[in-house]
């Protein structure tokens, strides 16, 4: 009987504690409406805040603008905030236990809230972009949407500090500060955390990317090196591409886009038809099935015809027909460019997020490019079907981070067009990273991870050749991160990293220093040093494929290979290399007598083939000096001498060089980059920013392009032609005899820059080779590959300004300098010189219009890229009498752009009309592209 009233007693207490602590709660509730016109905004992000800035709740506005936060009783702060509207603070909201605390918000439309933007690509983690350590640019959203764009890369070319090489409609080469390849992953491209390049390949491939222009919350670009936190690779900057969540994002928008590119400037008829239309359609659906679980699907297509070039060296050139008309390629099963572009892609993403802290997001995606061309170093490349894939599954937990992906690639039927051999490529990347936070004390905060990614290279034989069965890569690295905050005005930031590739045989450390000064919200200047490594990649060490070829006859001729450097890498003079050549002991193999093996550089040995070559011609010209030609005796090597030249495979042109300029290629290093850098950041919300970086950067081992590092052994001219005019001076009046020695020594002989075309290439007699008894080196390929050189020294400036006159004008610019764009061999401490691949004086000015009220947006925008040299795989700029490179050609073009959204109705349409090159001014970003003229794209889009 005791027991029962004890019963009833827990009975009680238990039933009641649920009634108190409801009791204790209240709740803030509102709606967010725009300013301008009276809508309800969705999508708007809600945060409540205690009075020590701890935030205690959050909320996603709905379709119709509102909101509703369960919190304690008490006084708290609430933020609203949704790009690209300003953000609005209330203070001292007071919430009563089981009341509601109303907070509505009209959000003004700002196209500059850059002191509110929170970045997450400099630190890996949340921060103000005022107080990042480094030069970073956030394309919000609402720009990426309402320019009409084709990739990615169409939003960065007004961003400071962009090195754009554009190859065409959708291809793209982007990096920073120079550097540049014409196929280049020097730049770490992130789409939601995810590594975006090609597997194995390491190429960043701007039309494989799978997020769609409707789908992109916002882009962020960090200039300079960031391998304390990134790992290898990652010298030169870092792109990330935020997707939006499906929780934060709902609803359904739809885009239409045409467009229409005008004949190519410069090219003949027959050759571009004319003006082409293209077309793309996009999508994205999100479903938010509770606050805690939402689901997203978007895609896109895009179908048109690119600009047109004709490459030199393209052996499989379009076939033509009696009258002249082309052929189309799908008539022949390879051999001609396809200027067509087909390509799809669409991504699948589930997001679930229990609470504040916590999320895990999973997603799929695919892209697939039915037809297009792509430039690499070997040349370019008609791509066919190429399907790239990626699976990716990331978890957070407060400070905790972990995910998994992988990358798949898969060529299809992609060819090269220089020989039409098959591109087979189905290599798989896969990583796993962690990373977790945690505060130590009240001025110090520590960042630790790992990340370990495994390159599994699959090329069929095709791209790694001899090396396919040991090609593939484990890399393994960790770092730890602090911020300490010295006092409110003042931070130092520091990183370790270290990092461990399995073909490499030493570890790599990168360190990291960073002085942030914040005087106040509106100042932000920063001392930061940072030692970035890159490693070999998988194309710099077991690369192995035909780039060419030189046809000198029936069943002979040079092939010209591309390869990577093995491990000992290439000697020419090893053991004193081989007795009697030219140059103190280099080899030579030759195509006219490869029953010869290695033997002693030496072209008079080969006199015989010379004159085999030549003989026919000389025959139709002059048949008795053809007779005086063939019984013509061989000279020694101390008559007539050796002229060693190296190939230029854009032009098929031959430069004279000495043989002191054949240097051995050791095995691969990681390339080291130091960079000290200064900046500052100004913003005044809604009114102005400016920023500016001054850099000191020495590169250390870097690894250079791929040239041609295999000389071709000529006859000297000069010898030949006197040695010719004294063995026909006896059968020939002396004027005559020296007319004619003249003649056919030239022939025999060619000159330095001679090309087929103009009859002065003379005859390759033979390629100087390694003499170490590699496979890769047994026959007389003229070789490309690649090289560390020694040290260079860059420095530089980068600058960004914007100003609002008013609440509908204002201007911006961007202007970047670098002090050289061209190194000696003698600076970069190697045997040729290196170009930096990029211009060293680049800019943009640019005036924008915005009536928010009206829905009317427009911008004027001009850019100015001085010209530069090129030397970068097959794609070399023409070079002078002296081997000096001639740089493409300065360019400045006028960009227009104009928006609209209709006030009424149809609150949520976009319509979009963009002008590139407005004056239709032809102009080339790079060696080996075509000539670029206007594009005008017309955008619709609908969210509902």
């Amino acid at each position: 009987m005791t027991a029962r009233p004890r019963t009833w007693l827990i009975t009680l207490l238990a039933l009641a504690v649920p009634g108190v602590a409801l009791a204790q709660t209240g709740t803030v509730a509102g709606r967010v409406t725009d300013s301008t016109r009276g809508q309800p905004l969705a999508g708007a992000q809600v945060k409540v805040s205690d009075a020590s800035g701890r935030q205690v709740g959050s909320a996603v506005t709905e379709r119709d603008g509102g909101y509703s936060v369960s919190v304690p009783a008490g006084r708290y702060e609430v933020l609203i905030s949704l790009i690209p509207f300003a953000p609005k603070s209330f203070s001292g909201v007071s919430v009563t236990a089981g009341g509601t605390a109303t907070v509505d918000a009209a959000l003004v439309p700002s196209t500059l809230q850059l002191s509110d933007l929170v970045v997450t690509s400099v630190s890996r983690v949340p921060e103000k972009i005022t107080e990042a350590p480094a030069d970073i640019t956030v394309i919000p959203a609402v720009r990426v949407q309402e320019r009409p764009a084709l990739t990615v890369a169409d939003h960065l070319k007004e961003v400071p500090g962009v090195v754009i090489s554009q190859g065409g409609l959708v291809q793209a080469n982007v990096v920073s500060r120079g550097f540049n390849n014409i196929f280049s992953g020097s730049l770490l491209t992130l789409i939601d955390n995810r590594y975006a390049s090609v597997p194995s390949l390491r190429v960043n491939v701007p039309a494989f990317l799978p997020a769609t222009n409707e789908d992109i919350e916002r882009v962020e670009f960090v200039l300079g090196p960031g391998a304390a936190l990134y790992g290898p690779n990652v010298s030169q900057g870092v792109l990330h591409i935020i997707t939006k969540s499906p929780i934060d994002y709902p609803g359904t928008t739809l885009a239409i886009e045409g467009g229409l590119r005008s004949r190519t400037p410069g090219i003949a008829d027959g050759v571009d038809d004319g003006s082409k239309g293209l077309a793309r359609f996009s999508f994205r659906h999100a479903t938010r099935f509770s606050p805690k679980v939402g689901f997203k699907v978007s895609g896109e297509y895009l179908g048109g015809n690119d600009w047109h070039y004709a490459d030199l060296g393209d052996t499989l050139s379009p076939p033509r027909t009696s009258n002249g008309n082309k052929i189309k390629c799908t008539s022949t099963p390879f051999g001609c460019r396809d200027f067509d572009i087909q390509k799809w892609n669409g991504e699948a993403r589930l997001d679930y997020k229990p609470n504040d802290d916590t999320e895990w997001i999973n997603s799929v995606g695919r892209s697939h490019a039915g037809s297009l061309i792509e430039l690499t170093g070997i040349g370019a490349g008609q791509v066919r079907d190429w399907r790239y894939t990626h699976v990716q599954s990331r978890f957070r937990h407060k400070e905790f981070f972990a995910q998994g992906f992988v990358n798949a690639s898969n060529a299809g039927d992609t060819y090269l067009l220089r020989d039409g051999n098959p591109i087979v490529d189905e290599s798989r990347l896969w990583s796993f990273q962690a990373q977790h936070g945690f505060q130590l004390g009240s001025r110090e905060t520590i960042v630790y991870g790992a990340d370990y990614i495994y390159t599994d290279a699959r090329t069929g034989g095709t791209i790694n050749g001899s090396n396919e069965d040991d090609d593939n890569i484990k890399e393994l690295g960790g770092y730890v991160h602090s911020v300490t905050n010295l006092s409110e005005k003042l931070d130092v930031v520091a990183a370790l990293r270290v990092d461990k590739n399995s073909r490499l045989e030493s570890a790599v450390f990168s360190p990291r220093l960073a002085f942030v000064l914040k005087p106040s919200e509106e100042h932000n200047l920063r001392l930061t040093y940072n030692r970035a490594f890159s490693t070999p990649s998988n194309n710099n060490l077991f690369l192995d494929i035909q780039a060419g070829s030189i046809p000198l006859g029936p069943n002979l001729g040079y092939t010209i290979r591309a390869l990577g450097v093995p491990k000992g890498g290439f000697h020419f003079r090893l053991n004193g290399g081989c007795a009697g050549g030219t140059g103190n002991g280099l080899c030579m193999r030759s195509p006219f007598a490869p029953q010869l093996g290695l033997v002693p550089a030496q072209a008079a040995g080969l006199w015989s083939a010379a004159v085999a070559a030549v003989l026919p011609t000389v025959q139709q010209l002059n048949p008795q000096l053809a007779a005086l030609l063939q019984a013509t005796p061989a000279p020694s090597a101390a008559v007539v001498g050796t002229q060693l030249r190296t190939l230029n495979p854009t032009s098929g042109t031959f430069i004279d060089i000495d043989a002191s300029q054949v240097a051995d290629i050791e095995t691969l290093k990681p390339s080291i980059a130091n960079s000290f850098e200064f900046g500052y950041k100004f913003s005044k919300s809604r009114k102005a920013s400016f920023s500016f970086s001054g850099y000191y950067e020495r590169r250390e081992n870097f690894v250079g392009p791929l040239i041609v590092e295999t000389p071709t052994v000529f006859l000297d001219r000069a010898s030949t032609i006197a040695y010719l005019t004294q063995v026909f001076g006896q059968f020939l009046p002396a004027q005559q005899a020296q007319a004619a020695a003249g003649q056919v020594g030239t022939a025999m002989a060619g000159i330095s820059g001679g090309t087929a075309a103009a009859g002065t290439t003379g005859v390759p007699l033979a390629t100087v080779v390694p003499n170490d008894g590699r496979p890769l080196t047994d026959r007389s390929d003229i070789f490309l590959t690649y090289r560390n050189f020694g040290t260079v020294d860059v420095f530089g400036a980068d600058f960004a300004f914007d100003y609002f006159f008013n609440d509908r004008f204002s201007v911006a610019a961007t202007a970047s300098v670098v002090n050289k764009d061209f190194f000696t061999a003698e600076e970069v401490e190697g045997p040729t010189d290196i170009a930096l691949n990029a211009s060293k004086t680049r800019g943009s000015a640019a005036l924008r219009y915005n009536d928010a009220a009206a829905g009317w947006g427009a911008e004027g925008r001009v850019r100015y890229v001085k010209g530069f040299p090129v030397n970068s795989g097959v794609y070399v700029s023409p070079q002078n009498p002296d081997g000096s490179f001639v740089p493409t050609d300065s360019y400045a073009v006028v960009d227009l752009l104009g928006t609209w959204r209709p006030p009424i109705g149809v609150r949520n349409m976009l319509l979009s009309l963009s002008v590139n090159n407005l004056f239709n001014k032809g102009y080339a970003t790079f060696v080996g592209v075509p000539t670029l003229g206007r594009l005008i794209m017309s955008k619709v889009s609908y969210t509902f």
